[in-house]
């Protein structure tokens, strides 16, 4: 019994947070201690918000160039190898129960070790009415943001292992074992225990910190994990029946927070807005000079440059300063001193979802040319896609060479596989050249008001198709849609992809999978959708260049005929497993499926 006791607490310790000098940027400054009395902090407001800031240490950062299992290379967005180490190999490989014991695998066992963050929550709201000295509008804000965090762990683990036990108390060593053996909770019985504690947060933090306390979730924060929950809880993986209330919860907590401080409530939260123009510059081997492609700036300072702006609604703050050097990932060993992770490749196939600037699919538009494919595309392809022979190194007179061969495509680890670099968190100039400049300013966000609108249109077009609008509400499914897509100068969606659900359905997808690229998203959309398993989502492929002066890019350019990695995902996976030391703990908390 001791000994079962014992792994209980080091699972969820009691931690504590010191040597704060000051809350502002105190995300920064989070260190783990176990000295920390109980007396003490009831006697200091100060010391108990320390403590209570330990709740974040767990928070991930999913662009992090230190996380080998990277978020981003486990689904179809693109593919990254790693040189010298296998964390993101065997977490590829489908070996999930290992990728847990693997290092920096910072996706599994970082999320699966919040269970130590959930403890402190509980015992702040434990402790709180005890503590002394404390407004009551301070209270509520420490009590707010303990409900919060609580929530968001949980958030966490419902994405990836599914139901868990909702444990609202802080266990210590005097309790008995019987208290520990918690059956897991079904997946919606956990989604509704997180929109109860996203409620109880909701009405006690504030709308908007001051400057010093950028960072701490806000009301709109507990607004959007409740939404996402509940849209998590309704899709397909989760709602095999299609239990037609769940996308009802799931809209209305969408709207909600539209209406109370979105486009329709208090205008807290805005969409970046294009209001310029910006443009690339590429090489066409056979002429003289470059050319260019003018597209709708702004869409890439949501993601850096500005300290902080009105889109978003939730962020891992603390790493917004660029230290982490999270580009690194996206160059090669060419262009960047070298990471163990590196050379990321998008996958040809997903670079095809980024519409034309017709507002239609590639497929269905008789004016791409596939021979010419980077013109007159969605402006978000720019923003988010590196070609071959675009400029965009801090050498004037070097442009990526993305054909068999080149400086940045080459069959071994740290380089380019596929043809195409992503551009979205790898600012111009940001390179390892004499010229090259520091990292910008770079957000990990977790929520930003794009995602609620998307979030209300899935939900609403469940159901009843692209025109419904949620009663109560003021935007059908496909307006929601079309604002999103406003905001990049993209025209409202084409009335071929609006003729029921089923097909708007895609089109939302698809606009999910540009909207958000490499934001930590498509993995969990894919799951969700019980996408992930299918050949496409887990086939990497390549296009190939030769060299043709008469072709329009200087160069033939042909999808290669088969993937130059396929990656495994099954049936199982959809739920990730609980490592096995904790799903033999107690016969009440069951393994998922398969593991």
């Amino acid at each position: 019994m001791k000994k079962t006791q014992k792994y209980i607490l080091t699972i969820i310790g009691f931690f504590a947070i010191i040597n704060l000098n000051s809350c502002e940027d105190y995300l920064d400054k989070v260190q783990e201690s176990d000295g920390i009395q109980e007396e003490a902090i009831l006697k200091d407001y100060v010391m108990f918000r320390q403590y209570e800031d330990g709740m974040y240490q767990d928070l991930l950062n999913y662009l992090s160039s230190s996380d080998y299992s990277f978020i981003s290379a486990l689904s179809d967005e693109g593919y990254v190898n790693s040189i010298n180490w296998e964390t993101m190999p065997i977490a590829q490989s489908g070996d999930w129960l290992r990728s847990y014991s693997t290092g920096q695998a910072l996706q599994f066992f970082r999320v699966w070790g919040s269970w130590r963050s959930i403890r402190i929550a509980n015992r702040v709201i434990e402790l709180l009415p005890k503590l002394e000295g404390a407004t009551d509008a301070q209270k509520d804000e420490l009590k707010g943001q303990a409900h919060f965090m609580r929530a968001w762990y949980y958030y966490e683990m419902l994405k990836r292992q599914g139901g868990m036990p909702y444990i609202t108390t802080a266990f210590s060593a005097d309790d008995s074992t019987e208290e520990f053996a918690l059956p897991r909770l079904s997946y919606h019985e956990t989604a509704l225990k997180i929109a109860a504690d996203c409620d109880s947060a909701a009405v006690l933090l504030p709308e908007r910190w001051n400057q010093q306390n950028l960072g701490r979730p806000e009301k709109g924060a507990a607004m959007a994990v409740k939404a996402a929950a509940l849209l998590f809880s309704a899709s397909p993986s989760n709602n095999p029946s299609d239990d037609q209330s769940k996308w009802e919860l799931a809209a209305k907590a969408s709207w909600d927070l539209l209406s109370d401080l979105g486009n329709y409530g208090n205008n807290r939260y805005s969409l970046v807005e294009s209001n310029g123009t910006d443009k690339v510059t590429y090489k066409i081997p056979s002429i003289a000079g470059e050319k260019s492609i003018e597209y709708s700036s702004g869409f890439d300072s949501i993601f850096m440059y500005q300290p902080f702006h009105d889109e978003i609604i939730w962020e891992n703050y603390a790493v917004s300063s660029g230290a982490d050097n999270t580009h690194v990932v996206f160059t090669t060993r060419g262009l960047q001193y070298t990471n163990v992770i590196q050379g990321y490749s998008v996958n040809a196939s997903f670079v095809d979802l980024f519409e034309t600037k017709n507002g239609l699919a590639i497929g269905d538009d008789p004016d791409f040319d596939s021979q010419d494919p980077y013109i007159n595309r969605d402006p978000r392809f720019y923003h988010s896609i590196l070609f071959n022979g675009e400029r965009w190194t801090s050498e004037s007179d070097r442009y990526l060479e993305l054909f068999d061969g080149g400086e940045e495509r080459k069959s071994e680890p740290g380089y380019n596989q596929s043809g195409y670099m992503a551009r979205k968190f790898w600012a111009r100039n940001v390179d390892g050249f004499p010229g090259g400049i520091s990292s910008p300013i770079t957000h990990v966000i977790y929520f930003r008001l794009a995602d609620i609108l998307l979030q209300y249109a899935e939900a609403a077009n469940e159901i009843g198709g692209p025109n419904y609008t949620l009663p109560g509400a003021a935007i059908s499914a496909v307006e929601a849609v079309n604002i999103v897509r406003a905001r990049v100068q993209m025209p409202p969606v084409n009335a071929m992809y609006l003729s029921d659900k089923n097909s708007f359905r895609e089109r939302i997808k698809n606009e999910r999978a540009v909207e958000f690229y490499l934001e930590g998203k498509r993995f969990f959309d894919l799951s969700r959708w019980g996408d992930a398993h299918k050949i496409e989502h887990k086939a990497y492929y390549a296009d190939q260049f030769l060299e043709n002066p008469a072709a329009p890019t200087g160069y033939d350019i042909n999808r290669a005929s088969t993937p130059f990695y396929i990656r495994t995902f099954e049936q199982k996976q959809y739920k990730w497993p609980i490592p096995l030391s904790d799903a033999f703990m107690f016969e009440e908390f069951k393994q998922n499926p398969g593991w």
